[in-house]
């Protein structure tokens, strides 16, 4: 069976299950990005959030062998990565994690403000559809299309029931015949 991995900065860092969700070893990021990995640790377990996640699972280490590590559940490790100093890594990636860094400041305002503009988006189609709905009220065409809305959902309620009687009898059929061989 392999383990799902991901490479970074060319390490490949192995993906562990921790029950039902997965987790990263923190030291093999900390090695693939230069970074120390005893301040890394200390930081992670000084944040309300992240040491609170954090835990020891048995994951694979780079010479294949399972070792009990500390980890991070994968969705927590992008915020982690985003706190850490782009001064702290190996200089060939630091452009890499201010890029990373930009994109989650990116990410962020998106999440926070598009939704926010595609429900207001929707509130004004909607009062929109109820003033032109109101407006239409008394026109005798809106009243026509509402009765026959009410004539088309009373055909298909009639459709049902006949269906449901259909099968019904013909379920009957079959509970009233004697099976003879």
């Amino acid at each position: 069976m392999n383990t799902p991995s991901i490479i970074i900065n060319g390490n490949e860092i192995f993906i562990s299950n921790n029950g039902s969700e997965k987790a990263i070893a923190i030291k093999q990021i900390c090695n693939a990005l230069g970074v120390d990995f005893s301040r890394q640790l200390k930081k992670i377990k000084e944040d309300e959030i992240l040491g609170s996640v954090m835990g020891v699972t048995p994951t694979t280490g780079a010479d294949g062998k399972t070792y009990e590590m500390n980890t991070l559940p994968l969705k927590y490790i992008f915020g982690w990565l985003f706190t850490i100093n782009p001064e702290n890594v190996n200089p060939e990636i630091k452009q890499d994690l201010i890029k990373y860094r930009k994109q989650c400041y990116e990410k962020l305002f998106d999440s926070f403000t598009k939704r926010d503009s595609i429900l207001k988006e929707k509130a004004m189609y909607q009062i929109e559809i109820e003033r032109l709905e109101n407006e239409l009220k008394s026109d005798d065409r809106y009243k026509k299309i509402q009765e026959l809305k009410t004539s088309v959902k009373m055909a298909s309620q009639q459709f049902n029931s006949l269906n449901k009687s259909v099968v019904n009898e013909q379920l009957d059929l079959f509970k009233n015949n004697d099976i003879k061989e």
